[in-house]
C-alpha cells in the first residue's frame, strides 16, 4: 500500500512540475512579446471625414499610412503633407468623382528641397490637410526613435 501512494505521489509531482514549466513559459513569452511591442507604437486610426492615418506618432524610418473611403463626388482637391518647419514635403490629388476610394503611404525622409537636412529635422508634428475640403487637418508626431535599422535609410543630407 506504502509503494503505490509513493508510485500516486511521484505521478502528481511530475504532472505538478509540468504545468508549472508550461506556465512559467508561457508567461515568459507573453512578457518577451510585450517588453519587444513596447519599443514599437500602437497602431491607432486618427480620421478626418473618409481621410485617415493609421497612427498619431511615428518613430524616425515609420511609414505613414493612409486610407481614404468614401470621398463624394464634391470631394475634390488634394492633400498637402505639411513638414515640421512648414514646408510642403508632398501633396496628393484626390476627386471623388474619379475614385472614391484609395490608399497611400509616405515615409517622412530628408528632403534637400525642403531643407530637411537632417534626420532631427523630421522630428515634430506634421500636418495634412485637405485643400478644396471643409475636413479638419490631421497632425501627427515624429519622434526622435528610430526604426531598426532606418539610420542607413535616412542620412543627412551635406551641404544642405
Amino acid at each position: 500500500m506504502k509503494k503505490q501512494k509513493s508510485v500516486k505521489k511521484k505521478n502528481v509531482t511530475g504532472a505538478l512540475i509540468s504545468v508549472i514549466a508550461v506556465v512559467a513559459i508561457t508567461a515568459g513569452i507573453i512578457y518577451y512579446l510585450n517588453h519587444q511591442m513596447s519599443g514599437s507604437v500602437t497602431e491607432q486610426w486618427i480620421t478626418s471625414g473618409p481621410f485617415a492615418i493609421n497612427n498619431s506618432t511615428y518613430r524616425l524610418g515609420d511609414n505613414v499610412f493612409m486610407t481614404i473611403t468614401g470621398l463624394k463626388p464634391t470631394d475634390v482637391g488634394k492633400m498637402v503633407v505639411t513638414d515640421p518647419k512648414g514646408g510642403i514635403f508632398t501633396q496628393v490629388p484626390f476627386n471623388g468623382t474619379e475614385k472614391s476610394s484609395f490608399n497611400y503611404y509616405f515615409k517622412p525622409d530628408t528632403e534637400r528641397l525642403e531643407k530637411l537636412c537632417t534626420p532631427q529635422d523630421l522630428v515634430g508634428t506634421w500636418t495634412i490637410t485637405f485643400q478644396g475640403t471643409t475636413y479638419r487637418s490631421l497632425t501627427f508626431k515624429v519622434v526622435n526613435e528610430w526604426v531598426e535599422g532606418s539610420q542607413a535609410e535616412i542620412k543627412a543630407i551635406n551641404p544642405c
